[in-house]
Parts: C-alpha cells; structure tokens; sequence
C-alpha cells in the first residue's frame, strides 16, 4: 500500500479483538482488520476492485452485521480491501462496539 493510499483512508483499521467472518455466496473468508468505514477481507479469489456487495460480518455468535461496501483495492491471492457505503444505524451502533468507541479518535491523534 502507499502511503496515499493511507491518507485516503478514512480510519485506521485493526485487527479485531475476535475472530470474524464475512460470508458471501458459497466462502466465507476472514476479516484481517477493521474500522468505521472498512476492513481487508482475507481471499484468495478477490473480487475486482470497484465491485459493490452486500457483506455479513460475523463472529459466528451474533446476528451478522449487514454493510454493503465497494471493493477499493485488491491484493492478489491475499484479499481486498473494502469501503463500507451502507449501513443501519444499528449496524453502525454495533460496529462501533466492535471497534471501540473511540477508535476513530484515537486513529487520528496517533
């Protein structure tokens, strides 16, 4: 990644504090880091950059979240990163606890 590619990012991503999955059409691949607005998905078979989906991320305990994104970047045989563009603002409100509340503050200031 450049660092322009940094400095678009909206905020820092981090590897979750568990395990999570996205699961879409027939694979479920890991998520490697996530934040506010995006995460790497690990995949060996990434879709093309500029692609829109619909995600369920998951820790396998709760109800998914639901986040349509656009793939940004891809890295072949190792996944893709994605902007999250749509969510409910209850998916939002749990997001937020997965990452910490403060996570877009502290991202910032480091």
């Amino acid at each position: 990644m450049t660092p322009s590619d940094h400095e678009r990012r909206e905020d820092l991503r981090k590897p979750p504090t568990k395990e999570l999955w996205v699961e879409y059409p027939d694979y479920t691949p890991r998520v490697r880091d996530l934040s506010l607005s995006g995460a790497f998905i690990e995949d060996s078979r990434p879709l093309r950059r500029g692609r829109i989906i619909r995600l369920h991320i998951t820790d396998r305990e709760n109800a998914p979240l639901e986040i349509k994104a656009i793939v940004r970047r891809v890295v072949e045989d190792e996944g893709m990163t994605v902007e999250f563009v749509e969510m409910s603002n209850e998916t939002r409100r749990r997001l937020r606890e997965l990452v910490g509340e403060t996570a877009r503050t502290e991202d910032r200031l480091a």
